[in-house]
């Protein structure tokens, strides 16, 4: 199982599960809620049937998800991350939910292409930088670039 994120640091995001340096972007954990308080947290996702944003809680986001794609998300979570990924998408913060593995991962809400694996403890981040280091590439201009969009 893979730790909790801390609030007010930066991670690896990777979009749609990819791991690659294309589908890299660098996320800022912004909030932790658990389940109970998910209840209660209202927050626009849209609906494919009504083609419009409306108001929902985390929980039914969460069920929506599950829903959609029960081979990845776990059957429970115990957390709700929020993160801010200005170079992902500009207008909405990430939600991320536990995995069957453990790992955690964003789910679709405002738009269906929201999804990705949050690199909490850089596994996936490293072994990049490894093969790259293998194939005689810096990757450090690519990451200088990520770090200077955010304003970090």
């Amino acid at each position: 199982m893979k730790p909790l994120p801390k609030i007010g640091f930066t991670y690896h995001f990777f979009d749609d599960g990819k791991h690659s340096e294309e589908r890299h972007y660098i996320c800022k954990c912004e909030r932790i809620l658990t389940k109970e308080e998910a209840k209660s947290e209202i927050i626009k996702r849209y609906d494919h049937k009504k083609n419009k944003l409306i108001d929902d809680n985390l929980i039914s986001i969460w069920e929506i998800n599950k829903k959609d794609a029960d081979f990845l998300f776990a059957n429970d979570t115990d957390f709700f991350i929020e993160c801010s990924c200005p170079n992902y998408d500009k207008e909405n913060n990430l939600w991320f939910v536990r995995t069957k593995e453990g790992t955690w991962f964003s789910m679709n809400i405002q738009n269906s292409w929201q999804s990705g694996y949050l690199d909490v403890d850089a596994e996936i981040f490293n072994n990049i930088i490894e093969k790259c280091y293998e194939n005689n590439y810096n990757p450090f201009k690519y990451l200088n670039e990520q770090y200077e969009k955010l304003n970090i």
